[in-house]
């Protein structure tokens, strides 16, 4: 009787055995789940920040393009003012010319103007000078950009008629 109370404790203890080395399997399992969903977690979190950087830096990119673009549309305005300026001395100067006195007493004043609109004319094609070079020298922009093309083209207006 007692070796059979001995078999039947080593057979309660195999099954007792083999279910422990199950968990314990399973435990170790479940442990490696958990570590590789909080990488995942980890590495979702990463690529959001990453997104949302991105995201503010097109934003910030679009901004100054906006305001790049605002610029140079002043410019051009001013450019138009100036050009619209000049023309109006000019047409005063032919008009003042017909009269004999007036071409006299306007004279100094027309010289004046002429000065001061060379001066802005000079300061104009500097400043589109230094534009256009300094577009070419970033390396965004060629040759036979449209940009550089029509800066070219007022570079050369302006000479003409400095000429």
């Amino acid at each position: 009787a007692v070796v059979s109370t001995q078999s039947t404790g080593a057979q309660l203890a195999a099954p007792s055995t083999r279910a422990q080395t199950q968990l314990e399997v399973m435990r170790m399992e479940k442990e490696e789940l958990e570590r590789k969903a909080a990488s995942l977690e980890k590495a979702k979190q990463h690529y959001k920040e990453s997104w949302a950087k991105a995201l503010k830096e097109l934003i910030s990119v679009r901004e100054r393009a906006q305001q790049e673009a605002k610029r140079r549309l002043l410019q051009e305005q001013t450019l138009m003012e100036h050009a619209r300026l000049r023309y109006l001395g000019l047409e005063e100067g032919k008009v003042t010319k017909e009269g004999k006195e007036e071409e006299k007493s306007d004279r100094p004043e027309i010289e004046k103007k002429s000065v001061t609109i060379n001066h802005e004319s000079n300061v104009n094609l500097a400043r589109l000078i230094e534009e256009r070079d300094t577009l070419l020298r970033t390396g965004v922009y060629g040759k036979d950009d449209e940009v550089i093309v029509e800066l070219n083209s007022k570079i050369k207006s302006i000479q003409l008629n400095c000429d």
